[in-house]
């Protein structure tokens, strides 16, 4: 006999619990879909969500990078959540600087400008062919768009690339004779910087910032508080690269980066699709997720985030570095736990899992073979999930 696992534990112990299999198999026949990735512009294979979306302001989607099908979702639930919620802001996991330049070529459509943020980009999971054509597509799609209805995009990660954190603060900083020195330190050390040099002048330039405040206010004006958070992020930068939990101190930050931009722009919805276990709502052993951070009790967001995951099957990756690109096979589905391959379509399904009477409402059943969690429900983590099956991987971008 089949059986399905509810997952029990405390402290790190998990237990496997066999449950009945039967009202599960049922549920999850009623509430199931097969969608068309062809089909960006046709949302009748997303008609379950409809539901879900009346009083949400934010929508996360989860990935693991690396796998084609992520792209083509990506733009097909833009253009869904666009039209169902007219969302205005776009989250990305990318540093504030780079979102800073991307909507530079939102608005002025110069491929020069998205060819030189790529650059410090080589050697990261953004490194690909589709996802620089995905910024292309959507200039297209925004220049169609009424002004007051256009997207913007929100970069809340940490500045991972040093080159691109300093090409924006060159840009923003004017040049006069007040700014000489500043900008000639950021010049020297866009050019050649020990990590330690880059943290004494970061540090230097926030003490700086709060002694003068009215000086950078002035000449920054509008740009001033993306040069504080620009400059802020690049010491956060050394606390996530050499503090003891990557995810963490990482999460923490972005959160923080988010609810500081939120508070300054005019009110709006998010939809972004980030990596898989950003999105979680609810937090796994030694980790807050960024989505765990939202619905928290200090949060203006609890019971407004909607949360999609993938689990893949047998899928293809492209895992970049910085002396050459690699390609695997990947399979987070865990297969011991069949109840969502059963009722696979096509290599894309989306399965809603918080429906009436839902088995996933009522016990943890768990279908991803990492990041186990502790506690709760399957829906206090996220509430739709998607099995891609077979998809190839991204496309590396040559220069």
């Amino acid at each position: 006999m089949e059986h399905i696992y509810e997952i029990l534990g405390k402290g790190g112990v998990f237990i496997l619990n066999p449950l009945n299999y039967g009202d599960i198999y049922k549920y999850l026949e009623e509430n199931h879909i097969m969608m068309d990735l062809e089909e960006i512009d046709d949302f009748k294979d997303l008609s379950i969500m409809d539901d879900d979306l009346e009083g949400r302001q934010i929508f996360l989607v989860g990935e693991n990078h690396g796998v084609l099908a992520n792209e083509q979702l990506r733009m097909k639930y833009l253009k869904y959540f666009k039209l169902k919620t007219n969302f205005k802001y776009y989250l990305w996991e990318l540093p504030f600087s780079v979102a800073f330049f991307l909507n530079r070529y939102l608005e002025t459509g110069d491929e020069k400008i998205l060819r030189e943020i790529y650059e410090p980009l080589k050697g990261t999971f953004a490194w690909n062919r589709e996802g620089f054509n995905h910024w292309k597509e959507l200039y297209q799609f925004n220049t169609k768009l009424p002004t007051t209805r256009k997207i913007k995009i929100i970069g809340i990660d940490i500045e991972h690339q040093i080159e691109n954190a300093f090409k924006y603060m060159l840009y923003v900083l004017p040049e006069i004779d007040d700014t000489k020195d500043i900008l000639k330190k950021i010049k020297k050390l866009s050019k050649d910087a020990k990590g330690e040099e880059i943290i004494e002048f970061c540090k230097e330039l926030k003490g700086d910032m709060e002694k003068r405040d009215g000086f950078y206010k002035k000449h920054l004006k509008e740009n001033y508080y993306g040069f504080e958070i620009v400059n802020d992020n690049l010491l956060s930068r050394y606390r996530v690269y050499h503090g003891n939990n990557f995810n963490a101190i990482r999460d923490k930050q972005m959160y923080e980066n988010f609810i500081r931009i939120h508070n300054r722009l005019p009110t709006g919805k998010y939809y972004g699709q980030l990596g898989l276990s950003h999105v979680f709502q609810r937090g796994t052993p030694y980790v807050r997720w960024f989505g765990s951070a939202l619905i928290s009790n200090e949060s203006m967001f609890q019971d407004k985030v909607l949360s999609i995951v993938y689990v893949y099957d047998n899928c293809e990756y492209l895992y970049p570095t910085d002396l050459r690109d690699y390609q695997g096979v990947m399979t987070t589905l865990d297969l011991k736990l069949d109840m969502l391959k059963k009722y696979a379509k096509g290599e894309c399904t989306l399965f809603k899992l918080n429906g009436n009477d839902s088995p996933f409402d009522k016990k943890l059943l768990w279908p991803i073979v990492h990041k186990i969690p502790e506690g709760g429900v399957t829906t206090d983590y996220f509430q739709y999930i998607i099995l891609i099956r077979n998809s190839k991987a991204l496309t590396s971008l040559k220069k």
